[in-house]
């Protein structure tokens, strides 16, 4: 089933042309988050911008923290679209969703917590394992006696915007929607 055309127009009329604006998506995304996760239901969607490293305080991490009852279920983080033409970019989109899924999983009530970093349009999708503590994908480690695409870009493998994007997009939130009903029985 497509996208409702307001869902479209609000990621085809974001920001300025080529991605020349860092937040051309926010609004869009945030449309598609409360249309999947509406506000009167037991899911909240809540925006959050991190500090990227502990050090530099003057560059955040926007991203989309999706709550059942307070707890987390789903993060969804935006990066422009020109960061994924950069090994270094997505490299540390990599390690933000890593480490964000990192904190919040002692808060988790599901038996996995989600992740998407969306970069642009492209999608990645995560998963942490609560009793395991495995994530997936699995971590490329870096060398440093050599430059290792430690996220390639084939990881970000479908568009929000085509059928297959929307469609694994509505399938994470079936099953998540699907997992909190059994923690309400």
């Amino acid at each position: 089933m497509p996208w409702p055309t307001k869902i479209s127009r609000a990621f085809a009329t974001e920001g300025g042309p080529n991605g020349a604006i860092d937040n051309r998506y926010y609004g869009a995304y945030n449309k598609l988050l409360y249309t999947l996760f509406p506000p009167d239901s037991d899911f909240t969607v809540s925006p959050n911008y991190l500090p990227s490293d502990i050090d530099n305080i003057t560059d955040f991490v926007a991203l989309f923290e999706v709550m059942f009852r307070d707890h987390p279920v789903l993060v969804l983080q935006m990066k422009p679209p020109q960061c994924l033409s950069m090994m270094s970019a997505r490299e540390a989109a990599d390690k933000q969703m890593r480490d964000r899924l990192a904190d919040l999983l002692e808060r988790a009530l599901l038996p996995v917590l989600h992740g998407i970093s969306a970069i642009g349009t492209k999608l990645c999708f995560y998963k942490l394992e609560k009793a395991s503590c495995r994530i997936t994908p699995r971590r490329i480690t870096n060398n440093p006696e050599y430059t290792i695409d430690v996220a390639p870009r084939d990881r970000w493998d479908c568009d929000i915007l085509e059928a297959e994007g929307e469609q694994r997009l509505r399938s994470l939130v079936a099953q998540i929607t699907e997992a909190c009903k059994c923690l309400q029985a």
